[in-house]
């Protein structure tokens, strides 16, 4: 038996951000995002700030916050559209600094998961669906790029450390995704030839 299924939705989305600079040394970044899906019948407003000030010659320090909302997947739709967004509330603190064609970050982060996406197994072919799932995400990364030491080399190193949980999909509690890398690295060269 071959049954098609079939999902609309109509989707609306706006999202408007603004500049705001309030001395020379210290400007804010303004925004937000509504949305609106039909087929779950849920709206959504999620707002958006950040800060970056000044430190010196080339340098800022950078504080960001903002929520993010994602719809379910269409093949958990298939069996329910009794389902909400899923929510990211994102704090991001940063510090760069940029001189004479080298670059230098660190930025530390924690994300926060709200309701994800849970399915509860009742047979080889069907699940039953909520929102009942949660997790986080936390860590750094680092960031070094020179164009300048080495005539015609550039490089850039950078290392990221994550500890993140979740206890969505069929998890039994919270844990460690198979995706995600506590630790990454890499390091990229480029010469160029005249």
């Amino acid at each position: 038996n071959d049954t098609i299924y079939k999902l609309v939705d109509n989707y609306q989305a706006v999202f408007a951000e603004t500049d705001i600079y309030l001395t020379n040394e210290l400007a804010a970044k303004v925004g937000g995002r509504f949305e609106h899906s039909s087929i779950i019948s849920k709206t959504n407003f999620a707002p958006r700030l950040s800060l970056a000030y000044k430190v010196g010659k080339g340098a800022q320090v950078s504080a960001a916050y903002g929520i993010f909302y994602q719809k379910p997947e269409n093949t958990q739709l298939l069996y329910t559209t009794n389902l909400g967004y899923t929510k990211a509330t994102h704090y991001i603190l940063n510090y760069q600094r940029s001189v004479s064609d080298r670059i230098f970050r660190v930025e530390a982060f924690y994300k926060k998961y709200d309701d994800l996406v849970k399915a509860i197994p009742i047979n080889n072919f069907y699940s039953l669906y909520n929102n009942n799932g949660s997790g986080y995400a936390k860590g750094f990364e680092l960031f070094w790029r020179d164009k300048k030491s080495i005539q015609n080399f550039d490089y850039w190193v950078s290392y990221s450390y994550l500890d993140t949980k979740r206890d969505y999909l069929n998890y039994p509690g919270q844990l460690t995704p198979n995706f995600a890398a506590t630790h990454t690295a890499s390091l990229v060269m480029k010469r160029f030839y005249t």
